[in-house]
C-alpha cells in the first residue's frame, strides 16, 4: 500500500514538473510573463564502465634440460728426446759503420734586388671652392636681383711615381755538404760454445667421463596479465535539465 502511494505522488510530481516546465517555456521566456525557473532538452552521454579480464600472455609449457656428461681431463708427463751436449760454432761478426764527412763548407751569397716603383693618379686641387654674387632679372626683364652662388673647386689629375719596396741586398746562405761513409768494421770474434740441452718432456692428454650425462623436466606454469576494457553500461539520449537564470 506504501509503494503505491510513493509511485502516485511521483507521478504526480512529475506531471507538475512538466506543467511547470510548460508554463515557464511558454510565459517565462521571453513571452510576457516573469518564469519562476526554466528546463531544457540536453544530450545525455553514454555511461562507461571499466572491465577488468585477466588474459594469457605467454601458454604453460615444458622444457627438457639435459645435462651433458661430466669429462676430465688427465694430463701424463712423458720424454720425447733426452738431454745431450753439444758444440756451437759462433762465427765473427762484422758490421758497418757510418760515418759523417765534410764535402763542402758552407757559404754566404748576395742577391741585388731593384726598388719596385708604381704610378699613382690623385686628384690635385687647382682652384679652391668659393662663392661668388650673380646679377639675374626676372621674367620679360622686369625686376633684378643679386644671388649668392657657390663656385666647385677646380682639380686636376697628376700622376706621380711612389715606391712600392726599396732596393736591397739578400743574403742567401748555401748550407755544407755532407757525405756518408759506410766502413765494415768487427763486431764480435768467432768462438766456440758447449751447450747443454735439457731433455724434452711432454703432456699426453685424455678424457676419463666422472659423471655420466642425464635429463629432468621443468614445468613452465602459463604467464598472465590482466587486460582493462571500457564497456557501454548505459546509452545516453535526450533528458530534461534546469537551466541557468542566463538562458531565461
Amino acid at each position: 500500500m506504501r509503494n503505491d502511494s510513493l509511485a502516485a505522488f511521483a507521478a504526480v510530481a512529475v506531471s507538475a514538473a512538466f506543467v511547470s516546465e510548460a508554463l515557464a517555456f511558454d510565459h517565462g521566456c521571453g513571452r510576457g510573463g516573469m518564469a519562476i525557473e526554466c528546463y531544457e532538452k540536453v544530450r545525455l552521454p553514454d555511461v562507461y564502465a571499466t572491465q577488468t579480464r585477466p588474459v594469457i600472455m605467454r601458454p604453460g609449457f615444458t622444457q627438457v634440460v639435459r645435462t651433458p656428461p661430466v669429462v676430465e681431463t688427465r694430463s701424463e708427463r712423458v720424454v720425447v728426446s733426452p738431454g745431450r751436449w753439444s758444440a756451437i760454432e759462433t762465427p765473427a761478426q762484422y758490421g758497418h759503420r757510418s760515418e759523417r764527412v765534410l764535402v763542402s763548407p758552407a757559404h754566404t751569397s748576395y742577391v741585388d734586388h731593384p726598388a719596385v716603383t708604381r704610378t699613382v693618379r690623385e686628384s690635385v686641387v687647382v682652384q679652391a671652392a668659393g662663392v661668388r654674387w650673380e646679377h639675374r632679372r626676372g621674367f620679360l626683364g622686369r625686376g633684378e636681383k643679386m644671388c649668392k652662388v657657390e663656385v666647385p673647386a677646380v682639380t686636376r689629375e697628376v700622376e706621380r711615381h711612389v715606391v712600392v719596396s726599396s732596393a736591397r741586398r739578400v743574403a742567401q746562405v748555401s748550407p755544407a755538404m755532407y757525405e756518408t761513409v759506410t766502413k765494415q768494421v768487427l763486431i764480435r770474434r768467432a768462438s766456440v760454445q758447449k751447450v747443454y740441452t735439457p731433455p724434452v718432456h711432454s703432456w699426453v692428454h685424455r678424457q676419463v667421463v666422472v659423471r655420466a650425462g642425464g635429463q629432468h623436466v621443468i614445468n613452465h606454469p602459463p604467464v598472465t596479465s590482466v587486460r582493462h576494457e571500457q564497456v557501454l553500461v548505459r546509452q545516453g539520449g535526450y533528458g530534461w535539465s534546469r537551466a541557468s537564470r542566463h538562458h531565461w
